[in-house]
C-alpha cells in the first residue's frame, strides 16, 4: 500500500507478480509434504501419478519463479 500512496503503483505489480510466482512452489511442494505425511489417512494420501505431477509443478513453476526474479531484479538492477 506504501508503494500506492507515493505514486509508483509499477513497483506494486512488479511484487505481486513476483510473488504470485514464488507462490505456486510453495503450494506445490507443501502438497506433497503434508498428502505424505502419516497424519493423512491412508485412503486419502497421494498416490504415485499425484506425487509425480505435483512433482512437476513443484520444478516448472520453481523454473518460472526463479526466471521471473531474475528478471525483475535484472531491471531494478540494471535499468533496462
Amino acid at each position: 500500500m506504501l508503494l500506492m500512496f507515493l505514486g509508483k503503483p509499477v513497483g506494486l505489480i512488479l511484487a505481486y507478480g513476483v510473488l504470485g510466482a514464488l507462490f505456486m512452489p510453495f503450494l506445490a511442494i507443501t502438497l506433497l509434504f503434508i498428502l505424505n505425511s502419516d497424519r493423512v489417512p491412508a485412503e486419502w494420501r497421494n498416490k504415485p501419478g499425484t506425487n509425480v505431477m505435483l512433482g512437476l509443478c513443484a520444478v516448472i513453476f520453481s523454473y518460472l519463479a526463479l526466471t521471473e526474479l531474475v528478471k525483475q531484479v535484472g531491471k531494478v538492477l540494471g535499468g533496462s
